[in-house]
C-alpha cells in the first residue's frame, strides 16, 4: 500500500526504517530524524483511490492543516508534533510513543474496571480541555486515538480530521468523515458537532473501556449511525459507579450532555472510589419501530444522498500486512446485543518496552469491529468517511 521503501530520507531528514501502521488514508513509518538523532514517527498520506484529483488536493490541504492544529498544543496528554515537510505529499513528523492504544489494551488485556477507565478519562478530558481552549475541535475521539503508556499517561492522538474554529473550513458534500461507533448524534444527523461531539466520543470510548464493545456497534457503519441517532443506551453492566458519567456524556442532545466541568468531578470521585464488583449482566433494551423507522430516515438524510455509502477503512497494524479496502454499507440491520465480558485484568504494569501482553486470567469478550482489519498498533487510526449526504471538513476549491 505504501508509496514510499524502507531506507528513503525524506525532505533529506528523516530515514524511514518501518511501517508501524497503515490503513485507508495514510502510513506511520518509524523513522530516524538524523539532524537531531533521535527516533520520530513520520505519518505518510494516501488517498483512498476513489477519491478525484480535486478531493486529493483538499485532502493534501487538510493533512496540512491537521499538522499547524496539533502542532499549537503543547500538553502532557496531547501527541507532539514535531514538523509538517511535502516531499510528493505531506509528511508529518510526531513524536514516536511506544505505547499501546487503549482499544489493543482492551482487546489484549480485557475491559477495565470503572476506576481505570475513570483515570485515563480524566487525562483525556484533560486533553480535550486544553485543545477547545485553543479553538480546536478533534472529532474523532476513540479508543484507538488514545494511547496508554506503561506508567498509566495517557495521550489523545490523530487529529486528522480536526478543525480550527479560526480556520475557514469548507464542505466536501457527499462525505461523511468519522467512526461510525463514536460519531456524535447530531453529525450523524449531518449538523454542527463542537466541543459536546468530543465529550460524546469520550462517553463512547470510556463504554467501550469497561464493557469490551461500543455502545451503540452493530453490523455494518450504516446500521451503527442509525442506533448513534435512534437507539437507547445499553445498560453498561460493569461500570458500576462510572454508569453516570457514561449516561450524563452520551445523551443523544448536546445541550443535555455532561459539560468537562461536570464530568471530571464525576470522574475524580469514581477514579479514588474502593474497588467496584460488577453485578450480573441486564438486558438491553429494545428499539421501537418508530424509532427505529426515525432513524433510518434521519440517518439516510445525513448519509445517503446518493442511495448508496462507501466506507474507507481504518488502519491497520502492520504485522497484519493486509491492504487497506472499500465496502458498500449494506441497509441497517436489526441491533445486537453484547453479552457481558470478564472484567478481570492483570495488575503487574507493562514494560515500556512491551508491545503487547496477554493475561491467562483473561476471559474472551464480544468485541467485534465493523472493520475487519484491526486498528493500528501505533495509534494513530485512520477514520471511515461515508459518502452521501453528511458534512466533512475538506476544503474545496
Amino acid at each position: 500500500m505504501q508509496t514510499a521503501e524502507v531506507g528513503r530520507v525524506v525532505a533529506g531528514r528523516y530515514m524511514l526504517s518501518a511501517v508501524i501502521g497503515h490503513g485507508g488514508m495514510g502510513v506511520v513509518w518509524r523513522a530516524r530524524d538524523e539532524l537531531l538523532s533521535r527516533d520520530v514517527a513520520v505519518k505518510e498520506m494516501i488517498w483512498p483511490p476513489y477519491l478525484t484529483d480535486q478531493e486529493r488536493q483538499s485532502a493534501c490541504r487538510r493533512a496540512t492543516r491537521e499538522a499547524q492544529v496539533a502542532a499549537r498544543l503543547t500538553h502532557r496528554n496531547v501527541i507532539r508534533v514535531f514538523d509538517i515537510v511535502e516531499d510528493g505529499c505531506p509528511w508529518i513528523v510526531m513524536e514516536l510513543l511506544p505505547y499501546r492504544s487503549l482499544l489493543d489494551v482492551i482487546e489484549e488485556d480485557g475491559p477495565l474496571t470503572p476506576a481505570e477507565a475513570a483515570h485515563v478519562g480524566l487525562q483525556i478530558l484533560a486533553a480535550l480541555r486544553a485543545a477547545h481552549a485553543a479553538g480546536i475541535v478533534h472529532r474523532d475521539v476513540k479508543p484507538a486515538n488514545i494511547l496508554i503508556g506503561p506508567d498509566d499517561r495517557a495521550v489523545l492522538t490523530d487529529f486528522g480530521i480536526a478543525w480550527a474554529a479560526d480556520v475557514q473550513a469548507a464542505t466536501t458534500v457527499g462525505v461523511l468523515i468519522g467512526s461510525p461507533s463514536y460519531i456524535a448524534p447530531e453529525r450523524a444527523r449531518g449538523g454542527h458537532s463542537g466541543a459536546q461531539g468530543d465529550l460524546w466520543g469520550l462517553g463512547a470510548s470510556l463504554y467501550t473501556a469497561v464493557e469490551g464493545h461500543p455502545p451503540f456497534e452493530r453490523a455494518n457503519a450504516l446500521a451503527s449511525i442509525t442506533a448513534v441517532v435512534a437507539d437507547e443506551l445499553a445498560p453498561a453492566t460493569h461500570a458500576g459507579p462510572l454508569w453516570p458519567v457514561l449516561s450524563g456524556l452520551l445523551r443523544k442532545d448536546p445541550d443535555r450532555r455532561l459539560d468537562a466541568d461536570e464530568a471530571e468531578r464525576l470522574l475524580r470521585g469514581v477514579s479514588a472510589a474502593p474497588a467496584y464488583v460488577a453485578s450480573p449482566a441486564a438486558p438491553s433494551p429494545r428499539r421501537s419501530q418508530s424509532s427505529l423507522a426515525a432513524a433510518i430516515g434521519s440517518a439516510a438524510l445525513a448519509v445517503l444522498a446518493a442511495g448508496s455509502a462507501a466506507v474507507g477503512l481504518g488502519v491497520t497494524s502492520s504485522s497484519q500486512n493486509q491492504p487497506a479496502t472499500s465496502a458498500v454499507v449494506a441497509p441497517p440491520s436489526a441491533p445486537s446485543t453484547h453479552p457481558a465480558t470478564a472484567s478481570a485484568r492483570p495488575s503487574t504494569p507493562a514494560s515500556p518496552h512491551t508491545t503487547a501482553r496477554t493475561s491467562p486470567t483473561r476471559a474472551s469478550h464480544p468485541y467485534v469491529s465493523y472493520n475487519p482489519n484491526p486498528e493500528s498498533r501505533h495509534g494513530h487510526g485512520d477514520s471511515e468517511s461515508v459518502k452521501g449526504q453528511g458534512q466533512g471538513d475538506d476544503d474545496q476549491s
